[in-house]
C-alpha cells in the first residue's frame, strides 16, 4: 500500500460530466442535502444518507490484493485521516485493519511463544492467569475493537469479583488484590497487545495507559525477633537443628527461600561475611531445576556475624559442592516438602497459626522491616534483596522508612554553622 483515496459518496458523473463547482458548493453550504441545488443526473444512489467520505486503500495479502475503507461526514476529518495514513505507510507505522480482526486467544498464543527468556515458573503464571481471567473475558474478541474503556471497566470488575472466569471445582470469582490485577492487566494482557503492536497488527496497545489500583503493601506480614526466635526453636523442635538455622537466615539475611536452598559450599566466603547469590531452584510442573535468581544477574549478601559460627559449623567437611542446607538424607531442601514438613508444625507450635499471610517469603519481609528499622540506606537494601530497582525497594517496602525531614534540615544547620565557623577563624 502507498497511496489513500478519497471518495465522494454523494456526487458522480453525468454521462462523464462532473459535478459542477456550483452543484457542491450548494451541497456543501446547505444544511439538508436534498434542498441543495444538485440536480438528480449529478446525485449517486447514496446520496443524502451516511458520511459522505470514504478514504479507500488496498493491501497486498500474500496472492490476494484486498480493499479496505474508512468513512467520515466531513472531508477535513478524511482528508487528515489521508495524510496521517500515507505518512504511516512511510514510516512503517502502518497496521492492517485485516491483522485488528485477529481474535484475541491467537494473538496470546503467539505472545506466550515469544517468551523465550522467562523461567518456567513465570511462564506457568502466564498461562494460568491467562486460561483463568484473560481468555475467559477477551478470547473471541477482535483484538482491533479493544477499547481504552473496555479494558477500565474490566479492571473495575476485576477488583469487585464480577467477571468471567475458569476455575476448578465449581468456585466462583472473587475480588482480586490490586498486586493480582497489576500482574493480569499490565503484565499478561498488555503484554498480549504490546506484541499486537510490535507485530504491527494494531497501531497503539489501548492497554498502556488504562489505570490500575495501586498495589498496597501494608498488609505484608512481618514478625519481630522475638517471634522469629521462637519459631526458629520450634522449627528445632519438629525437625533439626538445621531447620532452626533456616528460620534466622532467612529472617536475617533476606534471601528467597530458594535462593538459601540453592547455596553451595563454594559460595560463603565466612572471614568476610559474605555469601555469592548465584542461583536459585526453579519450581515447575514436573521438577525442580537450578537457574540464575530471579534477576537474572549474581550478587554478594552480608550476613551478620552471629550467624558465621552456626554456618560455619553446618558446612564443616563438606566439599565445596554440597548444598549448604541439606535435607536428612543427603541433597538439597525441597521448598514444598519442607513446608509441610516443618514450616506448618513450627507455626503451630509457636502459636503464629492465627497470623493470616504467614509463609516462609515473610520473613524475606520481616529481614526489610528489621534493616530498615536499623537504619539501612534504600540503595544497600536494594542490593541485598536483589530486587532490580531501588524503585522497586521503595514500592514494597516505603512505607517503613521513618520520615527524616528533620535530620536533613539539622545537617543542613550544622554544615552552615561549620561553614561560618571556618570562616570567622
Amino acid at each position: 500500500m502507498a497511496r489513500v483515496w478519497i471518495d465522494d459518496l454523494w456526487l458522480k458523473n453525468d454521462n462523464g460530466v462532473p459535478p459542477s463547482p456550483e452543484a457542491r458548493r450548494s451541497l456543501a453550504a446547505s444544511r439538508d442535502p436534498f434542498r441543495a441545488k444538485v440536480p438528480d443526473g449529478w446525485r449517486s444512489s447514496r446520496y443524502g444518507h451516511g458520511r459522505r467520505w470514504r478514504c479507500r486503500w488496498y493491501t497486498v495479502e500474500g496472492t490476494t490484493r484486498r480493499q479496505h475503507s474508512k468513512s467520515f461526514a466531513k472531508l477535513t476529518d478524511a482528508e487528515a485521516f489521508q495524510a496521517a495514513m500515507e505518512d504511516d505507510v512511510r514510516r512503517g507505522r502502518y497496521a492492517n485493519p485485516y491483522d485488528g480482526r485477529r481474535k484475541f486467544k491467537d494473538v496470546a498464543e503467539m505472545w506466550l511463544r515469544s517468551k523465550n527468556n522467562v523461567s518456567e515458573g513465570v511462564r506457568l503464571r502466564y498461562e494460568c492467569e491467562l486460561r483463568v481471567y484473560v481468555n475467559p473475558r477477551w478470547s473471541d474478541v477482535p483484538i482491533g475493537t479493544i477499547t481504552r474503556d473496555d479494558i477500565a471497566q474490566w479492571v473495575g470488575n476485576l477488583a469487585v469479583g464480577e467477571y468471567p472466569v475458569e476455575l476448578h471445582w465449581d468456585r466462583k470469582a472473587k475480588p482480586l488484590s490490586p498486586r493480582s490485577i497489576k500482574s493480569i492487566v499490565r503484565v499478561v494482557f498488555a503484554g498480549v497487545l504490546e506484541y499486537a503492536v510490535k507485530a504491527r497488527y494494531l497501531m497503539e496497545n489501548p492497554a498502556r495507559e488504562v489505570e490500575v489500583p495501586k498495589p498496597e503493601y501494608k498488609d505484608l506480614v512481618f514478625l519481630n525477633i522475638p517471634e522469629i526466635e521462637h519459631l526458629a526453636k520450634s522449627a528445632e523442635v519438629v525437625g533439626r537443628p538445621v531447620d532452626g538455622l533456616i528460620i534466622r537466615f532467612q529472617s536475617y539475611v533476606g534471601t528467597r527461600i530458594n535462593e538459601s536452598f540453592a547455596l553451595q559450599v563454594g559460595d560463603l566466603d565466612l572471614a568476610n561475611r559474605q555469601i555469592r547469590i548465584r542461583r536459585t531452584w526453579k519450581n515447575s510442573a514436573k521438577a525442580q531445576r537450578l537457574g540464575p535468581p530471579k534477576s537474572g544477574k549474581p550478587r554478594t549478601v552480608a550476613i551478620p556475624k552471629f550467624l558465621v559460627k552456626p554456618l560455619r559449623e553446618q558446612i564443616k567437611g563438606q566439599p565445596e559442592t554440597a548444598y549448604v542446607f541439606r535435607a536428612a538424607k543427603g541433597g538439597h531442601v525441597n521448598d514444598h516438602n519442607w513446608r509441610r514438613r516443618i514450616w506448618r508444625k513450627a507455626v503451630e507450635l509457636s502459636g503464629l497459626q492465627d497470623v493470616e499471610g504467614l509463609t516462609p517469603h515473610s520473613l524475606r519481609h520481616s529481614y526489610a522491616a528489621i534493616a530498615i528499622k536499623a537504619g539501612a540506606d534504600v540503595k544497600i537494601l536494594q542490593r541485598q534483596m536483589g530486587h532490580t530497582s531501588a524503585s522497586l525497594t521503595l514500592d514494597v517496602y516505603g512505607f517503613l522508612f521513618p520520615e527524616r525531614l528533620g535530620q536533613v534540615a539539622d545537617a543542613v544547620d550544622a554544615e552552615r554553622s561549620a561553614a561560618l565557623v571556618s570562616k570567622r577563624g
